[in-house]
């Protein structure tokens, strides 16, 4: 299995999706590439315009598109939260659980690196916008 932040041809598949509209045909694409590459396990249900994702960890992120964006309404545990993100690649990513893009990784670790932080779990002030203590877990 490759490690997640050493696949450049699914992260260039990921970010031509990312420039194209938001769509759940686009955000479902993309899923399924991280799904075959890293052996992730999610399941998803569902048809347009809502479908829901469910991770490894337990996570739903039930998603639709609205305004040019995914409409999120992500829920784990007893907790609920609902957002928007604007690009495919960090919804993608995010349901796969991953805390952030590859690139946006490899940004914050260097930046952690210059700090002196050479561990694999970074401090989540190296990550815009701040992530939470569910996405600690990237790996």
């Amino acid at each position: 299995m490759a490690h997640w932040l050493e696949v450049p041809d699914l992260e260039a598949m990921i970010e031509a999706a990312a420039k194209r509209e938001a769509s759940l045909h686009a955000l479902h694409e993309c899923v399924e590439a991280i799904i075959a590459a890293l052996q992730r396990q999610v399941k998803y249900q569902g048809r347009p315009p809502m479908v829901t994702y469910q991770n490894h960890r337990g996570a739903y992120f039930n998603v639709s598109v609205h305004e040019g964006g995914y409409r999120v309404i992500y829920e784990h545990h007893v907790a609920q939260l609902e957002f928007k993100l604007p690009r495919t690649d960090d919804l993608a990513w995010r349901i796969c659980g991953y805390r952030c893009t590859p690139a946006e990784m490899r940004r914050a670790r260097e930046r952690a690196r210059r700090d002196g932080i050479l561990g694999n779990v970074l401090p989540n002030t190296y990550f815009k916008p701040p992530h939470t203590a569910a996405d600690d877990d990237d790996e």
